[in-house]
């Protein structure tokens, strides 16, 4: 698997695009000429990462996932006519079976923007939505969990708006900035008839489950509309 098809979709009046990331586009995680990006504590701290990285170990990075047989990674681009500018990631990791009978399909979602000034303008949560619809329709995916450090509430209203919901707390997952600091486990589930009808299988959903249902019902109901597969 590795990397993921290119999707195009606008957020406001910015072209972005989730397509495929290249070994030479992996200094941009880290180009100080935009700010240093990943080896800036603001982008990092709820990261769980105390390290800043180096070029050499973004490239190892990028060699694990192209190598990598249960994961879609897709950079998130900022298209202005011909210049392409590489400002975060998102991805699909574990992608596979869950249990012995290998029924269930499910994987786990991670997103990142390492650059401030694309931060607030709804891209993350736009490119939720291409992804989950993305995992929900062509993958035949029944769920996607995802977990967010508490404090990051940006992350945490990103998800929701793409029909996650909160299902349990770690406690005391991550030390930062002076704090023990735990993690809000959320999942979002297919909407489509026949992987509801999987997951749940005779048990009654609750009613926030239902309530998320509708939402991502919304979510895979727009990505039809605006979100191009190449």
């Amino acid at each position: 698997m590795a990397f993921g098809p290119i999707m195009r979709f606008k957020v406001n009046d910015l072209d972005i695009e989730l397509a495929p990331l290249t070994r030479e586009s992996m200094g941009e995680f880290i180009n100080l000429s935009h700010g240093g990006g990943m080896q800036r504590h603001s982008v990092t701290r709820y990261l769980g990462r105390h390290q800043a990285p180096t070029v050499e170990d973004e490239h190892e990075w990028f060699d694990r996932a192209r190598a990598a047989k249960d994961t879609l990674v897709w950079g998130i681009w900022v298209i202005d006519d011909d210049n392409r500018a590489l400002i975060g990631s998102s991805s699909l990791n574990g992608i596979g079976e869950d249990g012995q009978s290998g029924f269930i399909r499910q994987a786990t979602s991670g997103s990142m923007i390492f650059r401030p000034e694309y931060w607030g303008k709804g891209i993350a949560s736009t490119a939720h939505k291409a992804r989950t619809w993305y995992a929900f329709r062509h993958l035949g995916l029944h769920r996607i969990k995802s977990a967010v450090i508490q404090g990051n509430g940006g992350s945490a209203k990103a998800l929701s708006r793409s029909g996650y919901t909160f299902v349990y707390t770690e406690r005391n997952e991550l030390y930062s900035d002076g704090q023990l600091r735990h993690l809000d486990c959320f999942e979002c589930l297919n909407p489509l008839d026949l992987f509801w009808r999987q997951w749940w299988h005779g048990d009654r959903p609750t009613t926030a489950s239902q309530t998320a249902r509708r939402l991502t019902e919304g979510v895979m109901a727009w990505a039809e509309e605006n979100v191009t597969l190449a």
